[in-house]
């Protein structure tokens, strides 16, 4: 096994392209057959397991050449179900401020013995244009397996698909970086507030039984990161530490508003919020592609108007934040995709490769955790044990794959907001899922005021009640690392769960569940969570300052489509043909700038004046009609995608005239 004591050491891998590539998503686009994979900002990304398959692969050759052993690359990379290796990445994404060029090339077969294409063959395929840079970050457990990673970089020389008919050609240049340490707070009293942000797509399986599918949570549970957190401690020589963690509670990390990295409190929504649905705005598009206006949000828990039909409930995704002096609570959702894969067999294995998908939270989310100790010196210890990890010199394994995730930023927690006054009427609502057990061990599927009252030891009158609740429940799964196995899986009160409590002298009850702090089992992983008297959230407590996320954002694709069918439609029968259009469109996509797009549609502007015969049927192109529609477009991207969707409805509209 690998000395994992010993520091780690990063490289700062760089690659150029010198040849097209194609990265493969798996999926298409109007006439666009196979698309590249993408990050969040629309940009062209290398996925790190890519990478990793052909550092394999190297590593497969040079053991076949003599010059390496399989022990050598199993403890580098790992090996099938016995555990990861020494080595953990990043994808390879664009610098910022760069932008990724991306070409379109059509291709056909050709018939055999021939040089004819075959019908029905003809396929558009999107690459990465030669001359783009990646950037990507590795990590080696023991500098002292450098040495063999460096002979594995050496022997990559091609990236993407078609490597074997001479695509791919890249220039791959590493060197060694350091990271500078974060400030760690001198004070820290009981508890303290990290900001952790994940450095790749984060998939944390929401099932114990994944199908075709492996559904996702948008939250990172206090378990999983307190499971996190040990395997670095075993990982690092800190195992005899480990008695640490009986002394503390690690609770959920919550995803915060993109580009944001703190705020003054990040709750689940409350599933008691229920939302109209917009009226109003533009006819011509849904509702959902943001054509209608503000929609009034109503608390299940309070006075709420009827209404003429049934209103929106709160998405399984969706938190409330509010900012450090604020009063305003701001709705949202993380970003998250499903992205394909394809589980490649071993080689010389008779299995067949299986695709499936995944559901991630985007890289580069952060998310806010608050790490709680029974005492002072508890979290005094706990940031003595984790320094490195806590000022950002080191990374933490999280989610299926041990994804690399990062410490942005650790502080006191701030000291939280003064409940209101608790009289007679009162709300409970949980912040993160609660196991609570009834009086036969059973798992319960909602509270009742004798349960309550048992669970802080106190007894329960009888003109108290609970005049309203709001309870879902779900199925908390887990792994024991110790056994390798899965965990029986608990049945647990869903986060945003809520009851509305009255009855003369019932603070009582709420002040007792202040004091206890958590409701439930495994409080120390985070459960349990609660708080009282956030509720009812009114419309005018959402405030103005989250209008703009309570209505959906305009739908900009939406936008785009209407304006290029509208294009579409004043192309008539003499207008450019398919194959004219469908070069317009690979010219438009090629372009990196807005002066090179105005040059091509000034080009074919003038085209019928400086090629008589060949530029003829731009003559009945809406030239000025689609310089309009450009200029209301905000971005490069959003322009050649408007142009993308009008040769597409142009190609859609001439199939049909076809039948």
């Amino acid at each position: 096994m690998t000395d994992t004591t010993t520091a780690p050491a990063f490289i700062q891998l760089r690659v150029e392209t010198l040849e097209d590539l194609h990265t493969g998503s798996g999926t298409g686009g109007g006439d666009i057959d196979a698309l590249v994979q993408r990050d969040r900002r629309g940009q062209p990304v290398i996925r790190a397991s890519h990478l990793k398959g052909l550092l394999r692969e190297a590593g497969e050759e040079l053991i076949a050449f003599g010059a390496l052993t399989t022990d050598d690359l199993h403890a580098l990379l790992g090996t099938q179900g016995t555990g990861r290796g020494a080595l953990r990445l990043t994808s390879l994404r664009v610098p910022d401020g760069a932008e990724g060029k991306t070409l379109i090339w059509g291709s056909t077969q050709r018939v055999e013995n021939g040089r004819a294409p075959q019908p029905d063959t003809l396929r558009f395929i999107e690459h990465v244009a030669a001359g783009t840079r990646f950037d990507a970050t590795l990590r080696l457990a023991d500098a002292r397996l450098q040495p063999r990673l460096t002979r594995l970089l050496k022997r990559v020389d091609r990236l993407g698909g078609a490597r074997n008919r001479g695509g791919g050609l890249v220039k791959l240049d590493w060197e060694p970086i350091t990271f500078t340490p974060g400030p760690l707070p001198m004070e820290s009293g009981r508890s303290v507030r990290l900001v952790v942000r994940n450095l790749e797509p984060l998939c944390l399986p929401a099932t114990g039984h994944p199908g075709n599918l492996i559904r996702s949570h948008s939250f990172i549970r206090g378990q999983t990161l307190r499971g996190a957190l040990m395997a670095w401690a075993i990982h690092n020589g800190q195992a005899h530490r480990l008695d640490l963690f009986e002394r503390l509670s690690v609770g959920d990390a919550r995803p915060l508003p993109e580009g944001c990295d703190s705020t003054e409190q990040v709750i689940p929504i409350p599933l008691s919020l229920l939302t109209d649905k917009p009226r109003g705005g533009d006819s011509a598009l849904p509702w959902w592609a943001g054509g209608g206006g503000s929609a009034d949000t109503f608390d299940a828990l309070g006075h709420m108007p009827e209404a003429e039909e049934k209103r929106k409930r709160p998405g399984a995704h969706e938190y409330l934040c509010r900012m450090a002096n604020g009063t305003n609570w701001q709705r949202y959702s993380p970003a998250m995709r499903v992205r394909l894969r394809n589980a490649t067999p071993k080689r010389e294995s008779d299995e067949d490769a299986r695709l499936f998908s995944l559901e991630e939270i985007a890289e580069s989310t952060c998310f806010q955790v608050d790490v709680q100790g029974v005492d002072a010196d508890a979290v005094k210890d706990f940031l003595d044990v984790f320094a490195p990890v806590l000022a950002g010199t080191d990374w933490l394994a999280i989610g299926r794959g041990g994804q690399p995730t990062c410490i942005v930023s650790v502080q006191p927690t701030p000291t939280p907001p003064l409940p209101p006054a608790l009289g007679d009427d009162w709300t409970l609502t949980l912040t993160s899922e609660a196991i609570v057990r009834g009086e036969r061990l059973g798992f319960l599927d909602n509270l009742t005021l004798e349960h309550l009252c048992r669970l802080v030891g106190i007894d329960a009158q009888n003109h108290w009640k609970i005049v309203t609740d709001v309870v879902e429940t779900t199925p908390v799964h887990g792994f024991n690392a110790v056994t390798g196995l899965t965990r029986a899986p608990a049945l647990a009160l869903r986060r945003g769960s809520c009851w509305r409590i009255t009855g003369a002298g019932s603070g009582e009850l709420a002040r007792a569940l202040i004091r206890m702090g958590a409701l439930g089992e495994r409080a120390d992983e985070g459960f349990g969570q609660f708080l009282i008297g956030l509720q009812p959230i009114a419309s005018e407590a959402l405030g103005k300052a989250s209008n703009a996320l309570r209505t959906p954002d305009e739908n900009r694709s939406e936008t785009l489509l209407a304006r290029a069918r509208e294009l579409a439609d004043r192309l008539g029968d003499h207008g450019p043909s398919l194959s004219q259009l469908q070069w317009v469109r690979s010219q438009a996509t090629a372009v990196d700038a807005e002066a090179r797009l105005r040059e091509l549609l000034n080009d074919i502007e003038q085209a019928p004046h400086r090629r008589p015969q060949g530029g003829k049927a731009w003559q009945h192109f809406p030239h000025h009609p689609l310089h309009e529609a450009l200029d209301g477009c905000r971005t490069l991207t959003e322009k050649r995608q408007l142009i993308t969707y009008l040769v597409q409805w142009r190609v859609l509209k001439a199939k049909e005239e076809r039948s």
